[in-house]
């Protein structure tokens, strides 16, 4: 709720934390508080408000009646260029004949509504499904440039979530080109904080960095166009008292986080578009609006803020009729076929689906134009009846015949230089000319910016959706921005970057509104573009293209900082692994896989009786926990030779867990098994799940028997002593056998009396 607690003071709360700013006596926006939840906030204000009275010898003073305040040292919402904030500003502008820099915003007036306000523009914004949303606007104006600025908080209660965003508009007479609108600021007076980002690059996304922010000034960006696979928008804040604050930005845009410590101990963050891809300019009445930044926070730590993060996304971001239904599993062809799909191929592809439980296949890249290979016929959005004489009609009736969900791949803002589209409309592409030495990105995206592409591509796209009732797309992006220009008479370069955004984002939400229970995957070179963003309109995202179930592991782990399982997609693909090589057992390749929205890449017209039986069985076992898979509570307990991960439901009367064991250590130690998410006043039974071995492994070394039946207190704080593994002393019937990239799933549940 938002109450406003004094003539300047305003307290948003949630269930769990607290945000408190005060409106100066100059009429600047102080930032007094973000954390756990206060009892009273009235009474401890004084307290809690900064005091000064003497200005530093090196600062400059805004006002000289205001000789003790410094805005370089102070506590703040927002800062702007001049009047001595030497730090990154939330907003930079020029304007007037001169060019002027300083921007000197004093507070006007406040308001406070019920819901949420409206996006100006085609932003995505947070939803207020849970139906208790207040917002709080404050207005401030400079008196000379003309700019007024609203700073919009959203209050999500229930959810523990807050989120900002940033309208400037120009009142004055001259022109003002903004340089940058972040969309949100957090100012702490400690100088012993840490920053996790997660960054990469491709097929290495979802790396994990953690730093202490150090005097000077970090930065975490894209520069790529996209939200990009080096850096994503999200990142997490540890206080020094163990408390986590969790961000991010709901955007697929350049962006950039900064993070400054300042001589004086004051930590400074600001996030939002990169300026250094960014500028606008906003004529008299002109408005802009910067995307919207999510907060939320625990004094438990990472793990209880990442849970209020995935409630936050799940609820408020997860689009119409997917946002709480469980996902389909889905079979796809790319990795079995590549670009030699055929009829009687994928209707072998989708009998085979059917047979081992799969509810719906994907027809990958290959199905369209004359394409053969990468280069060519991106943008010819019809079907190849060299490859599909009865056309893609039939093909998707006799997929759903079968009773299965059909599904094609699209990559829709792409055009390939030997396409139809490309001869009819050279116009449409962003580069000068197809002479011109753009390089292979610069001639091969279209001009999202331009509202014939954006009609085109969503007419195009509706027929094909509309006419073969396709259930399931995938909306793909492979190419990189590059020698950026158009021929459009309202081409500004500054402003191309938001301009594409936006234009991405009313090509799918018209997509959403004319098809609701259309399911909407998207990838960008794999998980160069995993962002809120698109996730406002899309039911998951590929996190990479690597399907190496080991590399896949450690890029769950991370990106479920910020990201809830029901957003990742994950894929038990063939060993050796198309990508490195590696050879993983099946089960284990399915056992990681569970932990999010599971797919298959295998050909499931060439399997074996095992095989089948194999991935039959697991595919049964997932549906039985998929609600638990896909939308339960996830801990990541270790991380390194042996990993531990468990999902839990919110009663904790189902947890599963992994165990997985990179490599296998001769002599090896006896382990124990410690389950943190067990309840203590339970009785639990514990069992592995069975795993399918070949013949001769079953001969050789028969399935170990591990079940246990155990009270909630001693599994969580006695552990398990688990059977000794085979490794080098010799095999005794029962021990447990694994080698190198292996591992157990573990079933708890609890004994009903």
């Amino acid at each position: 709720m938002i109450e406003k607690i004094s003539e300047n003071t305003f307290h948003l709360s949630t269930e769990n934390t607290s945000y408190v700013i005060c409106i100066t006596g100059t009429g600047h926006a102080e930032h007094i508080y973000y954390g756990k939840r206060l009892r009273d906030v009235q009474g401890s204000l004084s307290a809690l408000r900064e005091k000064r009275y003497i200005l530093s010898r090196a600062a400059s003073a805004i006002q000289e009646e205001d000789g003790a305040i410094d805005l370089n040292d102070s506590l703040l919402e927002f800062s702007t260029e001049g009047k001595g904030d030497y730090r990154t500003p939330l907003v930079a502008a020029s304007w007037g004949p001169y060019e002027e820099r300083t921007i000197d915003l004093r507070f006007k007036e406040a308001r406070i509504g019920q819901g949420v306000k409206p996006s100006l523009s085609s932003l995505p914004i947070a939803k207020n499904r849970s139906g208790d949303a207040e917002t709080l606007e404050l207005v401030f104006d400079d008196r000379r440039s003309g700019m007024r600025l609203t700073a919009l908080y959203t209050v999500f209660p229930s959810l523990d979530t807050i989120t900002r965003r940033t309208i400037a508009e120009n009142r004055g007479t001259d022109d003002i080109i903004l340089r940058s609108v972040a969309s949100a600021q957090l100012d702490f007076r400690s100088s012993d904080m840490s920053v996790t980002t997660i960054g990469g690059t491709w097929l290495r996304e979802a790396a994990r960095q953690e730093r202490k922010i150090e005097q000077g000034t970090m930065i975490s960006e894209s520069r790529y166009g996209s939200s990009s696979a080096d850096a994503n928008p999200g990142f997490a804040l540890m206080d020094s008292r163990g408390g986590c604050y969790l961000c991010n930005l709901i955007y697929s845009g350049p962006h950039r986080a900064s993070f400054t410590l300042t001589g004086k101990g004051l930590t400074h963050i600001v996030w939002g578009m990169n300026p250094d891809m960014f500028s606008w300019k906003l004529s008299k009445g002109g408005k802009f609006e910067s995307p919207e930044a999510v907060m939320t926070y625990s004094s438990e730590g990472q793990k209880d803020a990442s849970d209020r993060m995935h409630a936050f996304v799940r609820s408020a971001i997860c689009r119409g009729e997917w946002a709480e239904r469980m996902r389909p599993l889905m079979l796809n062809t790319w990795e079995s076929v590549y670009y030699n799909a055929s009829e009687n191929k994928i209707l072998e592809m989708a009998k085979g689906a059917k047979e081992i439980g799969l509810e719906g296949l994907i027809v990958g890249d290959g199905w369209f134009g004359a394409r053969r290979s990468e280069r060519t016929s991106l943008g010819d959005w019809y079907v190849n009846t060299m490859k599909f004489p009865s056309g893609l009609f039939d093909l998707a009736q006799g997929i759903h015949r079968l009773g299965l969900l059909f599904g094609l791949w699209f990559e829709p803002e792409c055009v390939s230089e030997r396409s139809e589209l490309y001869k009819a409309h050279p116009d449409w592409i962003i580069g000068r000319s197809a002479e011109d030495n753009a390089g292979r990105a610069g001639k091969q995206i279209l001009n999202l910016t331009l509202p014939d592409v954006q009609n085109w591509i969503i007419e195009t796209l509706a027929d094909t959706i509309d006419r073969c009732r396709v259930d399931y797309i995938v909306w793909d992006m492979t190419r990189s921005y590059s020698d950026i220009f158009s021929h459009s008479e309202s081409w500004n370069g500054g402003e191309f970057f938001h301009k594409y955004t936006l234009g991405l984002y009313t090509v799918l939400g018209a997509l959403g509104h004319r098809f609701p229970s259309l399911y909407i995957s998207t990838s960008k070179a794999g998980g160069a573009r995993f962002d809120l963003g698109m996730l406002s309109f899309s039911a998951s995202a590929l996190i990479s293209s690597d399907s190496d179930p080991i590399n896949r592991a450690a890029m769950v782990e991370n990106i479920s900082m910020l990201y809830p399982l029901s957003a990742i997609e994950t894929t038990v693909s063939p060993s050796p692994n198309a990508v490195t090589r590696r050879i993983v057992d099946r089960d284990t390749r399915f056992n990681i896989a569970a932990f999010g929205v599971l797919s298959y890449a295998i050909d499931t017209a060439e399997l074996s009786r095992i095989e089948k039986t194999a991935f039959k069985s697991q595919i049964e076992f997932y549906k039985g926990y998929r609600m638990l898979f896909q939308f339960g509570r996830i801990r990541i307990q270790e991380s390194g030779n042996r990993t531990l991960w468990s999902v839990s439901n919110k009663d904790r009367s189902v947890i599963l867990m992994l165990y997985l064991q990179k490599q296998l250590m001769p002599n090896s130690d006896a382990e124990k098994l410690y389950v943190l998410d067990a309840d203590d006043g339970y009785d639990y039974r514990v069992f592995a799940r069975s795993h399918i071995l070949s013949g001769q492994e079953a001969l050789s070394y028969p399935q170990e028997s591990e079940c246990y039946t155990v009270s909630g207190d001693a599994l969580r704080w006695g552990g398990i002593s688990l059977v000794e593994q085979v490794s080098g002393n010799g095999y005794t019937e029962g021990m447990r056998m694994l080698g190198d990239y292996s591992s157990r799933l573990y079933i708890i549940r609890r004994i009903e009396n």
